[in-house]
């Protein structure tokens, strides 16, 4: 997966890694939601007991940027 400059420096201070990032990636049947912008998706994912918010492009080959989930996001991915 490609990761976008602003991508990695968000990573960075948010303390999310790219060994996190491989975790999410392993994971089989990942759900995507469709974020605001056209041609990007929105992934909601638990990685060591933190909910993450992943926002990728729709083939899933550039990580756009990473942030930590908002709460209606952690209650959706914990229903779903």
């Amino acid at each position: 997966m490609n990761i976008t400059r602003h991508a990695f420096e968000r990573m960075r201070e948010r303390g999310f890694t790219v060994e996190m990032l491989g975790k999410v990636l392993r994971r089989k049947g990942l759900v995507r939601d469709p974020s605001d912008k056209e041609g990007v998706s929105k992934i909601i994912t638990e990685v060591d007991d933190r909910f993450w918010a992943l926002f990728v492009s729709d083939d899933l080959k550039t990580l756009i940027t990473v942030r930590r989930a908002h709460e209606d996001e952690v209650q959706k991915a914990r229903e779903g």
